[in-house]
This record gives structure tokens, sequence and C-alpha cells, in this order.
């Protein structure tokens, strides 16, 4: 799995797009742009939420279709709604979130102090 670098490795801030370039006729673009909000979406939530696209949302056949329990499902589904719906978070939601990155691999320890130290500010 690719890692996606989202904090500065020195002060630890939120890095911001600059460039695009293409692989193919190495035409490079300057700005800044914004990533969407399933760019901070791991592989696999993308591609769960494939699934439950594919499934019209029925949580029965999501279950059959990953083998996973209902609980799963809707903790997946939770775990999701904090990435893309930030602002409907709680701080305790926010912490869990950033505590299952962790523990997925998703964020390093040090780059998880840096972000709570920025929550703090």
């Amino acid at each position: 799995m690719k890692k996606k670098l989202k904090l500065c490795p020195v002060c630890g801030m939120e890095l911001v797009i600059t460039k695009y370039n293409c692989p193919n006729c190495n035409t490079s673009i300057e700005g800044h742009f914004q990533i969407d909000d399933f760019a901070n979406l791991t592989e696999e939530q993308l591609n769960f939420i494939k699934v439950f696209i594919c499934c019209q949302g029925n949580i029965k056949e999501v279950e059959k279709e990953l083998n996973i329990s209902y609980p799963t499902v809707k903790n997946k589904l939770q775990t999701i709604k904090t990435k893309i719906c930030p602002n409907s978070m709680t701080e305790y939601e926010i912490i869990l979130n950033d505590l299952e990155d962790l523990e997925k691999g998703n964020i390093d320890a040090e780059d998880l102090l840096v972000k709570l130290q920025n929550r703090r500010k």
C-alpha cells in the first residue's frame, strides 16, 4: 500500500499540493490545489465505499459481499463518516479516529503526536 504523506516531517503542518506532473509528456502544472475529502481515506476504506455503493447501501448485502458482521459494517461507516464529515465529529470521535489510523499504520506515532500538539494551539 502507498503511504500518503499528509504532514510536513519537519514542522508537522498539513502539506499542500503545489505541482502536478504528467509522467507521459512531462507537462507540469503549478499552483495551490485542494484535495477532496476522499483523498484522506485508505485503500481499504475506498474499497468499502465502492462495495457499499454497488450494494445500494443495503447493509445485509455489504455483509455478504465482504463477509463481515453488521456491527463491523456500521463501524466502518462511522470511521469513514468521521474522515469525510469532520465537522460533525466530537473530540472523542476525532481521537478514536486518530488512534485507529495509528493502529492501522496510516499514520506513525510521531505524526500523531504532532497532530495532537497542533490541535492544542
